[in-house]
């Protein structure tokens, strides 16, 4: 079983400016209020047996916390948890820069999985990625894994991904989707078990940095 769990809020979260490498912030107060909430609720359950996390220092430092009160001993960055990269809208929060990234996300949404962000990733390869790392984070033994990484990367790629619609929402920061993994002759295999209620409207960011990074 995996649980990916987004990021506490950051500073791009707070001022709109999308985040895959060129603008990589801190969490803010409220953000690591998030990932204490988050770590409480987890230490609840099963202990991970692996903590693994995109290197954006968002998702880092949240793992960072998640570790310390879940008493992993170490946390592994996997760049292929990188928030969807979009190329050329990297480091901006401009109107324009907005209109295109919404109708990037609307046109996956609506099965064109091969509309590209300028300069930036599909549909197709965002899932390539992101299923590649679920595959490393996965080895026999690893029962029960965290992965610690964004909301707008697994949101998308969910219906390629795991075989469902998209869900209608993001999901909030600190919160958490759960998966079922299975080998098949075909490659790893993931079933959606769960998926936190996010807050915001379903095409809308619940803060930046790439509608829910």
């Amino acid at each position: 079983m995996v649980t990916w769990a987004r990021h506490g809020e950051n500073l791009a979260n707070v001022n709109r400016t999308f985040s895959f490498r060129v603008y990589d912030e801190s969490l803010t107060e409220r953000g690591c209020q998030q990932a204490r909430g988050l770590a409480a609720r987890l230490a609840a359950g099963s202990a991970p047996g692996r903590i693994v996390c995109s290197p954006l220092r968002r998702a880092a430092e949240t793992a960072a916390i998640l570790a310390e009160v879940l008493g992993a001993r170490d946390v592994t960055a996997d760049e292929n948890l990188r928030e969807v990269n979009v190329g050329s809208l990297d480091g901006r929060n401009d109107a324009r820069s907005w209109a295109t990234y919404n109708s990037v996300l609307d046109a996956w949404r609506h099965g064109d999985y091969a509309a590209r962000f300028p300069d930036g990733e599909d549909c197709t390869e965002l899932t390539a990625r992101l299923r590649a790392a679920f595959t490393a984070m996965t080895g026999p033994g690893d029962d029960q894994v965290l992965a610690v990484a964004h909301g707008a990367s697994i949101r998308a790629a969910l219906p390629l991904l795991a075989a469902v619609q998209d869900p209608g929402h993001d999901l909030p920061t600190g919160g958490t989707a759960r998966f079922r993994t299975t080998p098949g002759d075909d490659g790893l295999r993931l079933s959606l078990v769960s998926w936190d209620k996010g807050s915001g409207p379903a095409s809308g960011p619940t803060g930046g940095e790439g509608a829910s990074p």
